[in-house]
């Protein structure tokens, strides 16, 4: 289930180290760009008021601007690749064009849509 979803941090005194979908909702962050680089961050479930919740949405409510996810398993060597690409683009681009501009990159290494279609920019393009 999407909103059971969490990332794994290094664990402390005080936590298991699980940052949960749901713990999101009463985070505050100031970050310009999210990147859940995982296997099916991107995915949601509906909730009753129609709502989609998962890590996404999660990240946008506590204050994220913009998260580049994923829907579906992904392949770690061209995670790698779109990644180091997307960054790299980001100097030049806005987030929208650098992950775009990345995908098309691996498209010529990979060609079928499973190795660079999974990722996807959720909020703001600048």
């Amino acid at each position: 289930m999407p909103l059971h979803s969490a990332l794994l941090l290094a664990k402390t005194a005080n936590s298991d180290g699980l940052l949960r979908a749901t713990d999101l909702y009463r985070l505050q962050l100031n970050a310009n760009l999210v990147t859940l680089s995982a296997c099916e961050t991107a995915l949601s479930s509906i909730s009753k008021g129609d709502d989609p919740l998962g890590l996404t949405r999660g990240f946008l409510y506590a204050g994220a601007r913009s998260i580049v996810s994923s829907l579906w398993k992904v392949d770690d060597l061209a995670t790698k690749d779109l990644m180091l690409a997307f960054y790299r683009n980001l100097q030049d681009m806005d987030k929208d064009q650098a992950l775009a501009q990345a995908q098309r990159t691996l498209k010529k290494s990979h060609p079928h849509p499973f190795y660079w279609a999974a990722f996807q920019l959720t909020g703001a393009a600048d």
